[in-house]
């Protein structure tokens, strides 16, 4: 499962897959930063892309992350 929140400073990241659990914060920055961080955890593409597409559909789409 993966989840992506924003907020007011930044984005909260979570990755939580069998044995295997990641949460981060990513102050300020592009969505672009968060998707390669989530990349560097091993997140699923498909599974990154939605869950950026729920978290800031503006920002993925001019991105092309959706």
């Amino acid at each position: 499962m993966t989840w992506v929140g924003r907020t007011p400073v930044g984005f909260v990241i979570l990755i939580w897959k069998s044995g295997r659990r990641w949460v981060g914060f990513r102050w300020g920055g592009d969505i672009r930063r968060v998707y390669e961080a989530m990349l560097r955890r091993g997140a699923p593409r498909n599974e990154i892309a939605a869950a950026l597409v729920r978290a800031a559909p503006a920002e993925a789409r001019a991105h092309n992350l959706d």
